[in-house]
C-alpha cells in the first residue's frame, strides 16, 4: 500500500472543500449533533479513501484522525495554514496506523 506524502496537495483542497461545505452547512441551519470531523467522516469517506490510498479507512477512523488533527491545531492557537497542518496531521496519524497493521 502506497504512503500520502506531505507533498501532496490533494489532501489540502479536500479538506478545504469539506470545510466550506461543512461551513456552509452550519450558516444555513445545519444539524446541531455534528462537528467538522463528523460532517467530512460521513459525506467525504470515498474521496479520503482515495486520496489517502486506503480503501479500507473506516468513517471512525477518519473522524478520529481529523479530531485529534483538530484538537493539536486549536491547541497551537493557530489559524494559518488550517489545511496544511490538518494535512500533516491526518497525514500522521495515516501512515503510524498503516505502520500497526502491516
Amino acid at each position: 500500500m502506497a504512503y500520502y506524502y506531505k507533498g501532496n496537495d490533494h489532501m489540502k483542497i479536500l479538506l478545504k472543500e469539506s470545510n466550506y461545505a461543512f461551513s456552509i452547512l452550519m450558516e444555513t441551519g445545519g444539524s446541531n449533533n455534528t462537528d467538522y470531523a463528523d460532517y467530512t467522516s460521513n459525506n467525504f469517506i470515498k474521496s479520503f479513501r482515495h486520496v489517502m490510498q486506503k480503501p479500507d479507512l473506516s468513517r471512525a477512523q477518519l473522524a478520529s484522525m481529523l479530531r485529534a488533527a483538530e484538537r493539536r491545531h486549536h491547541a497551537r492557537d493557530n489559524d494559518d495554514n488550517w489545511a496544511d497542518f490538518i494535512a500533516a496531521r491526518v497525514n500522521t496519524c495515516a501512515n503510524s496506523n498503516t505502520a500497526q497493521t502491516h
